[in-house]
């Protein structure tokens, strides 16, 4: 599967008795036993795929700034990394992972990770920032395509704060987030209802054709056009391995392109 940079951050846990093999374009492969993980904000997709046996999975997707705000890590020193939660909060983090993966009941493993982070809600360890969470509301619902200026003036607050504090809560400035979101719908226009990029360009708002196959290299590592030939092939072995049979129609297609990202 191919994760796609969403803006968002994550904990995942994994288990079992195979290895969880991630790689990203201009990064290293990482392959891991077992482990919980926090990632922080990322630019570049992300494969991720199981050698060798089975894995069990438990992802949480998290608003931008929870890092920040449930483990009191300024969220810049976590942009573009995946660290073990155990390296941050010890002893705390090792118990959490041995309760759920000993816990054979997955409604179960789910409500011992909540019940986790609600404790740091209920401890009131961190400070939740009202005009971070409107600007990510309102960069989320421009898609990406709001200038900083009129955030800032929405927001009543100056450009400079507005930076200030969307990196320190986020990781990242809010012209960096914008990109991410701008993409990721972007990408969703491509990959999953498969329209012709001058189209994509069109109604996600890059500048040009150049702009955004730029972009679209810096983020996959590939153009538009080679990207849309690995899926092809990607897609014929997928359905190879499943038991759905052909591709009849293009709803059936869709759906399987939606099985090969997380978005």
């Amino acid at each position: 599967m191919t994760a796609i940079p969403t803006g968002n951050v994550f904990i995942s846990l994994f288990w079992g008795s195979g290895k969880y093999v991630t790689r990203g374009p201009s990064s290293t492969e990482r392959s891991e036993s077992g482990d919980m993980f926090i990632s922080g904000q990322q630019f570049e997709i992300a494969h991720h795929w199981v050698q060798g046996g089975e894995v069990n999975i438990i992802g949480f997707e998290l608003t931008p700034n929870a890092i920040h705000q449930f483990f009191g890590i300024p969220q810049h020193e976590m942009t573009g990394q995946v660290l073990s939660l155990e390296d941050i909060w010890g002893s705390k983090a090792s118990i959490l992972y041995q309760q759920v993966i000993e816990e054979p009941d997955p409604a179960k493993q789910l409500s011992l990770v909540e019940g986790f982070l609600c404790k740091r809600i209920i401890a009131k360890e961190w400070r939740e920032s009202h005009s971070i969470a409107e600007a990510n509301s309102l960069i989320k619902l421009s898609k990406g395509n709001i200038s900083i200026k009129e955030l800032a003036t929405t927001l009543r607050i100056s450009t400079r704060s507005l930076e200030r504090k969307f990196i320190e809560a986020v990781g990242i400035s809010p012209k960096a987030y914008c990109k991410i979101i701008k993409f990721n719908h972007a990408f969703k226009q491509l990959a999953i209802y498969q329209k012709d990029v001058l189209d994509v360009v069109h109604e996600t708002g890059y500048y040009d054709q150049s702009h955004f196959i730029n972009h679209f290299g810096k983020v996959v590592g590939m153009s538009p056009a080679q990207f849309l030939d690995e899926q092809e092939k990607l897609l014929i072995c997928f359905k190879e391995d499943t038991e759905d049979g052909p591709m009849f129609s293009l709803t059936n297609a869709l759906k399987d392109v939606q099985k090969l990202y997380v978005l």
